[in-house]
């Protein structure tokens, strides 16, 4: 440890330098190697950071972060409630779309961004090539800043323009479609407000439950949980929650990150 008592400026400067050059040596030679790497085309998607980056373990083990080509998903790290909530929608639209999932890798001239990324093209079996089926469905916009193919290029704004215009996904406008709980499996996969009973609250695992009387549940990831004053007055009320609407074990629901998410009474 070092007590800062013994840090000058010129010291701070000094160890500024070599953490620059340590960290961005080892980032310079993961972008060299993996510019050449035999890597394969194909693999699962073991984790999903946002609308626009996973990671992927490929067929022989190795496991790298990779950046979809040509898109450009809202970032979870803004400042703005409104901004993050977007974000945290396209995340939950990659995630369902892509988590353990086979797919297929395409990679275009460069293989790796200065971060050490793959750039790569997903392509699914379910929807076919991710980054324009993201674009269509409305939770990316398109990003063109830097050259790509050029047929994917023209699909790519060509599906963004297309979502715009429909009103599809974070292009839609408020007030989002309302539905009742118990309709909840026949909006699966849609971006809508869900409106219910709260018959009861619950904490299991990493998660607190707001529970409809059937099926459906607004789901709170303990990290949150903090962010929510009225948790405990919410049992016995009519709640609506808005966010994108999945599934787990068979289940509808929706799970909450921001207050702003929640509309307390009829």
């Amino acid at each position: 440890m070092i007590h800062r008592k013994w840090i000058t400026p010129g010291l701070y400067g000094f160890l500024f330098i070599l953490l620059f050059f340590f960290f961005g040596s080892r980032s310079a030679t993961t972008h060299e190697r993996l510019k050449s790497d035999p890597l394969g085309d194909s693999g699962r998607v073991i984790v999903v950071y946002d609308g626009d980056t996973i990671k992927v373990r490929f067929d022989d083990g190795r496991e790298h972060k990779a950046r979809l080509i040509g898109i450009d998903a809202p970032e979870i790290g803004d400042e703005r409630d409104e901004v993050r909530f977007l974000a945290y929608m396209a995340k939950r639209f990659a995630f369902f779309y892509l988590y353990h999932k086979r797919i297929k890798i395409e990679y275009d001239w460069e293989r790796a961004d200065k971060y050490g990324r793959l750039l790569v093209y997903v392509w699914a079996e379910e929807v076919g090539l991710f980054n324009e089926f993201i674009l269509r469905e409305g939770y990316a916009s398109a990003f063109t800043k830097f050259p790509f193919k050029e047929e994917y290029r023209k699909r790519f704004v060509t599906a963004e323009r297309q979502a715009r215009n429909l009103e599809k996904g974070l292009w839609k406008r408020e007030p989002l479609l309302a539905i009742a709980a118990k309709d909840a499996f026949d909006y699966v996969g849609e971006l809508l407000s869900v409106k219910f009973l709260c018959v009861d609250v619950r904490t299991w695992g990493n998660f607190m439950f707001l529970n409809s009387s059937g099926d459906f549940s607004a789901v709170i990831p303990r990290a949150q949980i903090s962010l929510f004053t009225q948790i405990s007055t919410l049992e016995g009320r009519v709640i609506s929650v808005r966010g994108f609407l999945e599934t787990y074990k068979g289940k509808p629901q929706i799970l909450v990150f921001l207050p702003l998410q929640l509309h307390i009474g009829e």
